[in-house]
């Protein structure tokens, strides 16, 4: 039986959840504090592997150059607790993030669009890490359908329906041109999937039902762009690095 996809909202900062084995309700976090806590996860794994059994609050915080009793909080808010004067224990706080984050559930998904960013998704081990079993791909490029994309033949996305009915689809992800995203979306809402993993270069309107995370690289890039230049780093157009 599939779990209720954790959400995380994009246009207001939260999560809803079912009170988890963590222990505890998580009515709302910040979209700071949700950003951070698979990153804890990241840091936690590559400690295990050292061979580390407890971690500080001051140690995680160093890594985001925040307060550590940010970190504090955020690690209350999964509902796991440290022990005084030895932090956390590694392995004990990675489990309790994975249940925390439903990597322990199986959330079923489907991926449209078959172009070189979805075909990289879909060769990514990381979907069914974080417990996303992808069950089909889907284009509407005829040149594409029927070709195969890791293990998966491409389907034609008037086989969306059936797909639809004969698995729990919980998300839907689209690596697809932004002039169809919008249409695309309404054709996924209508189907009844209710998590949306967007990578088109466009904001998508959905319901408020419906959970939407859009994944722009545009804005990513331009965000870099700026901070290089505020911060002086910007190259000169011969190459020289200019003075701080």
């Amino acid at each position: 039986m599939r779990l209720t996809f954790r959400l995380v909202c994009t246009r207001v900062s939260c999560i809803r959840s079912r009170k988890g084995e963590s222990g505890i309700p998580t009515a709302k976090l910040t979209e700071q504090t949700l950003r951070r806590i698979p990153l804890y996860r990241q840091i936690l794994l590559d400690l295990e592997v050292q061979g580390k059994d407890f971690v500080s609050s001051a140690y995680l915080a160093n890594f985001f150059m925040i307060d550590d009793t940010q970190v504090r909080k955020d690690v209350s808010a999964i509902g796991y607790a440290g022990k005084p004067k030895s932090g956390y224990n590694t392995t004990g706080l990675r489990q309790a993030i994975e249940v925390f984050l439903g990597m322990n559930y199986e959330n079923t998904a489907i991926l449209i669009g078959a172009g070189k960013l979805g075909s990289a998704l879909v060769e990514y081990p990381g979907l069914s890490e974080y417990g996303i079993k992808l069950v089909g791909v889907f284009d509407s490029d005829p040149d594409k359908v029927g070709k195969l994309v890791g293990d998966f033949s491409v389907l034609p996305v008037e086989s969306l329906p059936r797909v639809t009915r004969s698995y729990d689809i919980g998300i839907a992800i689209l690596t697809i041109p932004k002039s169809v995203a919008q249409e695309v979306a309404d054709m996924i809402v209508e189907l009844g999937i209710r998590a949306i993993w967007n990578f088109a270069p466009t904001q998508i309107a959905v319901p408020e039902n419906v959970i939407i995370r859009n994944e722009n690289m545009a804005v990513g890039l331009a965000m870099l762009s700026h901070y290089l230049k505020v911060h002086n780093l910007t190259k000169s157009p011969l190459g020289e690095r200019k003075p701080g």
